[in-house]
């Protein structure tokens, strides 16, 4: 009977009880390489017996030395992509928290099962002693939702908020994100004690509901949530790929440079930190923080 070592690790934190957590299980060198040979049924009963929000499974690449295959799993949720994973993945793999994946460099190059290659890689910053964690994201251009859908849309969040919500702006992602949906609440509503109806979420018929506003404090830029009740997550505890959006909305909104960093934080419950920046040039966003490994452990099926 095979055995799968695995590891939990809070992504964009240095707390225990903080962050978001990932499961990461080691599987032998080729289970994610096409054609698969580790099932998703097999993933999604993993994943759902280690009830973590995310689950990421790597495996080395056979047809190419220097990538590992990943894949994502929430139960039966597969997103395409999942920030938080990735971040939680490369604390991982860049302390050999699981040798049986290789001992790797500082420098990490993930592919999904869609093809896509995910760079991270370690950082030890100048005069600091603690290593962050950094993520290239491709960027998420957002399209603007017309005025009587914003109007529904604030009239959706104010009924699960219980009162009026000021709801300033709202969009969608394009392509692939579309089912992503970003609204700008104003600067008088504090996010982090909003207490949000997650069912009555459902009814803006987006996947992925975004709430964010700019901030006061000169620390920080701007604050986020995100809610996925239709994904079977009632709230993200930090959320990497809705960033994909939010950077380069506020830079482009704010005037920032490119390539200017933000401090920005995630004010869900667990909470999360986050260093952004969106390099215009290449059209990713990168995504830095810290990571604070959990547990570990072994199981046998």
């Amino acid at each position: 009977m095979p055995t799968f070592p695995y590891v939990i690790i809070n992504a964009f934190t240095r707390a225990s009880f903080g962050g978001n957590p990932a499961v990461i299980i080691a599987l032998p060198p080729g289970s994610l390489s096409q054609p698969q040979t580790f099932s998703e049924e097999t993933m999604i009963k993993i994943s759902l017996a280690l009830a973590q929000p995310m689950s990421i499974f790597l495996s080395l690449s056979l047809d190419d030395s220097t990538l590992l295959d990943v894949c994502f799993h929430n139960g039966t949720c597969a997103p395409l992509i999942c920030g938080h994973g990735v971040l939680a993945a490369v604390k991982a793999l860049c302390t050999n928290a699981l040798p049986s994946l290789g001992q790797l460099g500082p420098e990490v190059k993930l592919r999904t099962k869609a093809g896509t290659i995910i760079s991270a890689c370690s950082i030890t910053e100048s005069g600091s002693k603690e290593e962050k964690y950094e993520i290239a994201l491709p960027a998420t251009p957002v399209v603007t939702i017309p005025d009587v859908e914003i109007d529904r849309i604030a009239g959706v969040i104010s009924e699960a908020a219980g009162r009026n919500v000021q709801v300033e702006y709202a969009a969608k992602g394009e392509g692939k994100m579309d089912d992503y949906l970003m609204t700008v609440v104003g600067p008088d509503e504090n996010i982090g004690d909003m207490k949000l109806d997650i069912d009555v979420l459902r009814k803006t018929s987006y996947s992925v509901n975004i709430i964010t506003n700019a901030t006061p404090d000169a620390d920080q830029v701007f604050v986020s949530r995100m809610f996925a009740p239709a994904a079977g997550i009632p709230e993200d505890h930090v959320c990497g790929s809705a960033h994909t959006l939010l950077v380069p909305y506020w830079v482009t909104r704010l005037g920032k440079k490119n390539q200017e960093a933000m401090y920005v934080r995630q004010v869900s419950p667990r909470g999360g930190e986050l260093w952004v920046i969106w390099d215009q040039d290449k059209g990713l966003v990168r995504l830095k923080g810290h990571a604070k490994a959990f547990g570990k452990g072994d199981f046998t099926i």
